[in-house]
């Protein structure tokens, strides 16, 4: 499976043939779903995570553990991200203006059990999945921190 973030609400039916010993022939079929909100629903169930290079998608793909396939992103802003998930052997970016070269790569990833384990793994060493849970104990703390300066000055008035 195969869980993926387009613009596009439009259905393809296709075919993936590969196999290690010969030809084996599986329908797939893959739906553009365009923005939606319950996006971790479908990355919690999916192998592989096809999408633009956002850095939230990013984030919670990594936290997951689940490989990622870049199809574009916005020069300057999202560019780092590529390099991100190529360095941290977790994903790669193939151009969404070659549908033919993503497919092949992600059916190669469905097919090979031990490099979706690879690409799984390197994600979860990338992932941060307590990130927002150590974000709100950090606040508390300084918070807390600041309450304790601010009473001590204001009980020595």
């Amino acid at each position: 499976a195969a869980a993926t973030e387009s613009t596009n609400s439009s259905e393809y039916e296709g075919a993936m043939i590969t196999s290690d010993n010969g030809f084996v022939e599986s329908h797939v079929k893959v739906m553009g779903l365009g923005f939606i909100t319950n996006m971790a629903e479908y990355m919690v169930a999916a192998d592989v995570l096809v999408s633009k290079a956002g850095p939230g998608t990013i984030a919670e793909a990594a936290s997951l553990s689940l490989p990622v396939m870049l199809t574009s992103f916005l020069p300057g802003q999202e560019e780092g991200n590529v390099d991100y998930v190529v360095q941290g052997e977790f994903g790669t970016f193939v151009s969404d203006s070659d549908p033919q070269g993503i497919s092949d790569v992600v059916a190669s990833w469905l097919t090979d059990v031990q490099k979706l384990k690879h690409l799984s793994a390197n994600a979860k060493k990338c992932g941060a999945p307590d990130a927002a849970a150590e974000i709100v104990e950090a606040i508390g703390e300084s918070a807390l921190r600041w309450k304790n300066i601010n009473d001590s000055k204001h009980a020595k008035s």
